[in-house]
């Protein structure tokens, strides 16, 4: 466990350029307040973001871009899950923000995956080739959109949302929250067509956002309980985003995947985590 040290660099300036992608790790967030705990965790992501921004912008390593994609995820998350200690015309404001940079991104790290999967396989040089171009392509639309005045505008955004009061110990708060949050998951999933591209990708959206929650959280728990729950959501989380991989080929470039083995796997991933005791019970 780390502590958060809270900066900002301007991003894809050559002399800061990190030598590898800056992944996330877990906050020594124990006795926190929830404002505390908020603002921590989203300093990490910020770090999280700029430092995998200037990466993707000096480096072809397609690790750079996930992680950057994966910063903007756990930023937009704790956004929602400490919604009620920020003032809610700002923090809608600011997921707006953040939402406007995903298509792009997401397109150039869409390319990423099925380029890396195409070049494992069986596949006509003429396809490949056709799909490194639209790879570059989608990447140069990626690095426009980070040095773009809305992109560096954003951190100053998010280190100016204004804080509310709220008297609760962080277990009770993010109980609170992670109660919301798998609601909305099991809500999501109930009665779900594992065979549906589009309920999938649904489900895992909602997957990754308690996921999220769960590690923002779970410092204020007992930790053998809340590491079960996650190693169970991970493996869900995992599967889930084989599959849509796989259907993100196929709607890009036609590129056929194996789905059989993965949709074997994901209906007893799904009642492992279901089975599986929450650790957020909060003290009253």
């Amino acid at each position: 466990m780390i502590p958060v040290v809270a900066g900002s660099s301007p991003v894809g300036h050559p002399s800061l350029a990190p030598r590898a992608p800056l992944r996330w790790r877990a906050l020594a967030l124990r006795g926190a307040t929830p404002q505390a705990a908020f603002q921590a965790v989203a300093h990490a992501a910020l770090a999280q973001i700029e430092a995998n921004a200037r990466g993707a912008l000096l480096s072809d390593n397609p690790e750079f871009l996930h992680q950057l994609r994966v910063g903007l995820r756990r930023l937009r998350s704790a956004l929602r899950a400490f919604r009620e200690v920020l003032a809610r015309k700002s923090v809608r404001r600011t997921i707006r923000t953040l939402r406007k940079f995903s298509p792009r991104l997401g397109a150039a790290r869409d390319w990423d995956v099925l380029v890396a999967r195409m070049e494992t396989g069986a596949v006509l040089p003429d396809l490949l080739r056709k799909a490194y171009a639209r790879r570059d392509a989608a990447r140069r639309v990626a690095r426009r959109t980070l040095i773009s005045k809305s992109f560096a505008a954003m951190p100053s955004e998010v280190r100016a949302l204004a804080l509310a009061h709220d008297n609760r110990s962080l277990p009770q708060f993010g109980a609170a929250a992670l109660a919301r949050a798998h609601a909305r998951l099991m809500r999501e999933a109930r009665g779900a067509d594992w065979s549906d591209s589009a309920e999938r990708h649904a489900i895992r959206i909602r997957v990754k956002r308690l996921r999220y929650t769960c590690e923002f959280f779970a410092p204020a728990f007992t930790s053998r309980r809340a590491a079960a729950y996650l190693t169970a959501l991970k493996a869900l989380q995992d599967i889930l985003g084989e599959l849509n991989d796989i259907a993100v080929g196929r709607r890009l470039i036609g590129y056929r995947g194996d789905e059989s083995a993965l949709l074997k796997r994901l209906a007893p991933a799904w009642r492992e985590l279901e089975r599986r005791p929450v650790f957020w019970r909060a003290p009253a």
